[in-house]
């Protein structure tokens, strides 16, 4: 097991932004290659995302989370980076609190809370 200490290192930070259907944060795999079989759930500030409110795009690859599943796995490499979309309100400005949940096929799942400022 990852402690988590160690997972948060793979949030960007500065990478927390409003986007036009929700906000929207960046990770960049600096453990291991992976495959990513589930996202979620993942709180941002006081709202919790789950399943197809969460968008993942890694290099020309984007996927809902409700479509993650061992069937259907992103393969994130060592040094990719991640984004995370998230449809819901948008943020206020200032720090929020970030709670990322997910399923890799070699890990388990794994957890990790970081916070960030609004870009």
């Amino acid at each position: 097991m990852i402690p988590s200490f160690l997972l948060a290192k793979l949030y960007v930070k500065g990478s927390l932004k409003n986007s036009d259907t929700g906000c929207e944060f960046a990770l960049k795999n600096i453990i291991d290659s992976t495959m990513l079989i589930g996202i979620g759930p993942i709180t941002v500030g006081e709202r919790n995302y789950e399943g197809s409110a969460i968008t993942i795009s890694v290099a020309d690859k984007i996927v809902n989370g409700a479509e993650l599943s061992r069937q259907n796995p992103i393969p994130v490499r060592v040094g990719a980076p991640l984004n995370v979309a998230v449809t819901g309100d948008r943020l206020a400005p200032g720090v929020q609190k970030i709670s990322v949940a997910a399923t890799t096929s070699e890990l388990g799942k794994i957890q990790f809370d970081v916070n960030d400022t609004v870009a």
